[in-house]
C-alpha cells in the first residue's frame, strides 16, 4: 500500500490544508502502521528478529524515498525518510510494549 501511494504522480496526490509538517505526519503514520503490522508478525520472536525488521524498515523507507525521485512531481527528502523510520520504529515499539503489558496481566 505504501508503494502504491508513494507512486502517485505529484498532481494526483490529494492536497490537504497548508499546515507545516503535515506531510511528515502522513509519512510517520503510514510507517507506524507498517511497524504495528511487523510487530504483530513478530509476536513471540527474539530481539534479533525485531532488530532485523527495524533494519528492513530503514532500508525500505530509503528505497521508497529513492524511488520517488523518478515519479513526476515527487522527490526524495531525507526528512521524509526520518519521519518514515521514526513512524516504523515507534509503531513497532508501542505495539510490542502494549502486548507485553497485556501478557503481564
Amino acid at each position: 500500500m505504501i508503494l502504491l501511494i508513494t507512486s502517485l504522480p505529484g498532481p494526483l496526490v490529494p492536497k490537504g490544508p497548508s499546515v507545516p509538517g503535515l506531510d511528515k505526519l502522513v509519512h510517520f503514520s503510514m510507517y507506524a502502521v507498517l511497524g504495528v503490522l511487523c510487530a504483530r508478525a513478530l509476536q513471540g520472536r527474539e530481539w534479533s528478529w525485531v532488530l532485523l525488521v527495524v533494519g528492513l524498515i530503514v532500508l525500505f523507507a530509503a528505497g521508497d524515498e529513492w524511488h520517488q525521485r523518478w515519479i513526476p512531481g515527487r522527490g526524495a527528502d531525507v526528512s521524509d525518510w526520518a519521519a518514515d523510520v521514526a513512524g516504523g520504529i515507534i509503531g513497532l515499539s508501542l505495539y510490542r510494549a502494549r502486548r507485553r503489558q497485556e501478557l503481564a496481566r
